[in-house]
């Protein structure tokens, strides 16, 4: 069974689940709300449907993959029951409180609108704290300035094929 690892934006998830064949990146908001059918960063906090489904949809489709990946990366805190209940093992892998301005500008270069900087800014030392506080999580792992998921996960599989990963 695969590892769960809560991590933050702009850590790299969706470039990682393209790289490698054992990462899938399972993005919360293709189930949380209709009619998205591949995250645009502009478009995360703006207004759309939310998906009467979800959560359960969501862990319906972490059920399916949590087999057939080394790597589930999550990030949404609707997770943390699931976790527990199912007692599954999940790491930590976040920034070092200190790198608040590096990650904002992280979010700009990759198209993130000022909404969304601006709930994620204003959420960074609750997040960091719960990460640190965590003592259920198996392993934490801080990352340090310009380090990305790649550069702290072991025995990652790199593509062959070309594809990328698909979200179920």
């Amino acid at each position: 069974m695969g590892i769960f690892i809560y991590a933050f934006s702009a850590t790299g998830k969706s470039t990682l689940a393209k790289k490698y064949s054992n990462v899938i990146d399972m993005e919360s908001t293709l189930y949380k709300y209709i009619g998205i059918s591949n995250e645009d960063e502009s478009t995360k906090s703006t207004v759309r449907e939310l998906n009467k489904e979800y959560p359960d949809n969501y862990f319906k489709a972490l059920m399916e993959v949590k087999d057939k990946y080394d790597y589930i990366l999550i990030s949404d805190e609707v997770c943390d029951k699931f976790l527990y209940e199912n007692n599954f093992e999940y790491w930590w892998i976040y920034p070092k409180k200190e790198l608040k301005q590096e990650y904002m500008d992280r979010c700009r270069k990759r198209g993130n609108n000022n909404e969304f900087i601006n709930w994620y800014a204003r959420l960074w030392d609750e997040w960091i704290n719960k990460a640190n506080n965590d003592k259920v999580a198996s392993k934490h792992i801080e990352l340090q300035s310009n380090q990305y998921l790649e550069d702290v996960l072991p025995n990652l599989k790199r593509r062959n094929d070309g594809c990328s990963n698909k979200t179920f």
